[in-house]
């Protein structure tokens, strides 16, 4: 599953790390991010094994913005 943050639109709240710390981050002060180890290229953006299907997905509905997206 691949996933993308429009770090734009981010408002830090935290919700997505929430509930699904083991794909996204939001560091004091920074935009949510993928976590290092699935990141593809820029931090918002990355592939998430199938296994994190489930809890990548929970991030995504979990965000108040909706800027979190997967397919």
């Amino acid at each position: 599953m691949k996933i993308t943050i429009d770090q734009d639109g981010c408002i830090e709240c935290g919700a997505c790390e929430n509930a699904c710390g083991d794909v996204v981050v939001v560091e004091s002060g920074e935009k949510a991010a993928v976590v290092e180890k699935y990141r593809t290229g820029s931090p918002a953006q990355g592939e998430v094994p199938d296994d994190l299907s489930d809890c990548a997905s929970e991030a995504v509905d979990s965000c108040p913005v909706q800027v979190i997206t997967a397919d």
